[in-house]
């Protein structure tokens, strides 16, 4: 890719506070399968852990994309990493199950305000056709942070799971500190003659949930989030019961390799989709979606330990496959003018989902065994390849 400097600068920092936020999300898994075996927590009380947090999530994202929109991204992301910074270290200082809950809520308000913010920073400051490769990489961060939740985090949670939230809290700061020299707001230039004698159009708060693709667009985001969050959320716990793995290097071995290859698949994802299935996303989504499903069925059913890991890593890459093609998607069929609210909306199916997700598993897991959950996830994966294929292009509407 070939960025100026002022790009190069704000790819940076976009991709810097993706990497704090991702390791958070990902670390929360280790956290609590940490809770459950030091405070004898049970499994649904550590599903309402990710619950709350996804509902803070959808509190913010219902005005949060149309606040950018109309407003600009800069004093929306500034507030989301300061509430970060703070209830981060303030979450590392508590130890009872309500203010655990509680404090996990108010982190989630945090998160939306940077997942809002992402897509209309990307669609502002870069070209129309780097988008989609951008938002690859902004999403690969999901996988970076899981490596470093893998390793790092995952070592710092074994000694003291507090201290892992004051690191988060430090991360939080620096990133708060870029975003405060660097970022702008971009002024659109009014460089067409209609715009200098018209004035600009408005957006109106629900332009984007009248629109039909947006919509559908969220139903598959939000069943193939509710599959991403359960993988990212119950793993640790899931080669506990499943695969009797209680070895912490072995568990970290294995989740960093997940995490690597969720970073190799969202990373390369923008460059795929262009070379080789511009036009053909839908499909191609699909596709990916049934092959996941597949792969998850086997994970879970596997006899041999080795298939398992094999199937389970190949429904790491096509899932993320699917998901970042899902989400570069908008910028070819939506409205630059609403992109920002387009964007609430699918976080708001992916959020929903991220409710959904670790009860929905919980629900359906066994004192022994995951295989009923993860069976459950598989029909979900399809559902979303499904939604995908009835989003109508700009040239089918008629």
């Amino acid at each position: 890719m070939k960025f100026t400097k002022k790009e190069w600068i704000v790819f940076g920092i976009v991709c810097l506070i993706g990497i704090f936020a991702n390791l958070d999300k990902s670390m929360i898994g280790f956290t609590a399968d940490k809770l459950i075996s030091t405070y004898g927590f049970t499994k649904a009380e550590m599903g309402n852990l990710s619950s709350v947090f996804y509902v803070s999530f959808i509190l913010v994202t219902i005005p949060g994309g149309w606040l950018v929109d109309r407003f600009g991204y800069k004093k929306f992301v500034v507030v989301s990493l300061s509430i970060l910074m703070v209830f981060s270290f303030l979450f590392g200082n508590v130890s009872g199950l309500l203010a655990i809950l509680f404090l996990r809520f108010l982190v989630g308000f945090g998160q939306a305000g940077y997942t809002n913010g992402a897509p209309k920073i990307i669609s502002d400051n870069f070209a129309p056709e780097q988008c989609a490769k951008v938002q690859s990489i902004v999403i690969a961060t999901a996988g970076i942070g899981g490596i470093l939740a893998s390793t790092v985090g995952q070592s710092i949670i074994n000694v003291n799971w507090h201290y892992a939230y004051y690191m988060l809290a430090a991360g939080y700061l620096l990133a708060l500190v870029l975003v405060i020299i660097f970022l702008k707001d971009k002024k659109v230039a009014n460089t067409e003659v209609k715009e200098k004698t018209q004035p600009a159009e408005k957006v109106g708060f629900f332009d984007a949930w009248k629109n039909k693709n947006t919509l559908l667009l969220a139903v598959a985001v939000l069943f193939s989030n509710l599959v991403g969050v359960a993988m990212m959320f119950w793993l640790p716990n899931v080669f506990h019961v499943n695969f009797d793995i209680e070895n912490p290097a072995m568990l970290s071995t294995i989740m960093v390799g997940f995490y690597v290859i969720m970073t190799i698949a969202t990373a390369i994802s923008g460059s795929v989709i262009t070379k080789y299935f511009k036009g053909k996303e839908q499909k191609f989504i699909f596709w990916l979606s049934i092959i996941t499903a597949i792969c998850i069925v086997v994970f879970i059913a596997a006899p041999v330990y080795q298939v398992a890991i094999a199937a389970l890593y190949v429904s790491d890459f096509t899932m993320m496959l699917a998901f970042s093609a899902l989400l570069s998607i908008p910028y070819q069929i939506v409205p630059r003018k609403i992109i920002g609210s387009a964007f609430a909306v699918l976080n708001i199916g992916a959020f929903v989902g991220g409710i959904i997700s670790p009860q929905l598993v919980s629900a359906f897991a066994k004192e022994d065994s995951y295989f009923s959950s993860f069976i459950v996830l598989a029909v979900c994966m399809i559902i979303s390849g499904a939604a995908t294929l009835l989003v109508k292009k700009p040239e089918e509407i008629k």
